[in-house]
């Protein structure tokens, strides 16, 4: 209920018993974003960078999505790129970027060498809150755009209102529920 995601969690009780409904939404990114997120509090205190093969470790630890050590591992050596901030070093949230293929449900895209699919964008508790789901988000389409990659797609839950929020503060585009 704090973070908005009761129908969210409602949603994965009826999957406990058998009971599936999942509707999403595919987004377009990185289009016309007027303003810069600021993060609650000080700036100074936050850096946003690629994370590197030995912060696999904590995320590892961190045990979301079951992901594992190995597995994110795995994700790397396959090209995929996870960009992270930090607070004084530690890590505060993430998120991942699929170079090749948009792959979620019943939707698959094969992307091109200028596109993306932001995926898995995840903020430790003790960091919700903060407006660094934005902000890292809005980090990332300039890094990408560095990279020559100019056209993101997404995902969300259509029952994750924290996720849809956050992408209607970057005029993201509904492409198709």
């Amino acid at each position: 209920v704090r973070y908005g995601l009761t129908f969210q969690s409602i949603r994965y009780q009826l999957i406990k018993i058998g009971i599936e409904f999942s509707p999403y939404y595919l987004f377009q990114e990185g289009i016309n974003v007027t303003d810069v997120p600021q993060i609650k509090g000080t700036d100074a205190d936050y850096s946003c960078e690629l994370l590197k093969y030995e912060d696999m470790k904590i995320l590892g630890a961190i045990n979301y999505a079951s992901f594992s050590e190995e597995k994110l591992l795995t994700m790397l050596n396959a090209g995929e790129k996870c960009i992270g901030i930090k607070h004084n070093g530690e890590i505060a949230a993430f998120m991942w970027i699929n170079f090749s293929e948009l792959n979620y449900k019943s939707t698959l895209i094969h992307l091109k060498s200028n596109e993306a699919y932001l995926w898995f964008m995840y903020t430790l508790e003790s960091y919700r809150g903060q407006n660094l789901a934005p902000y890292l988000r809005y980090k990332s389409y300039e890094i990408l755009k560095e990279m020559g990659v100019d056209k993101l797609y997404s995902i969300s839950d259509y029952f994750n209102s924290p996720a849809v929020k956050f992408k209607k503060k970057l005029n993201a585009k509904r492409l198709k529920l």
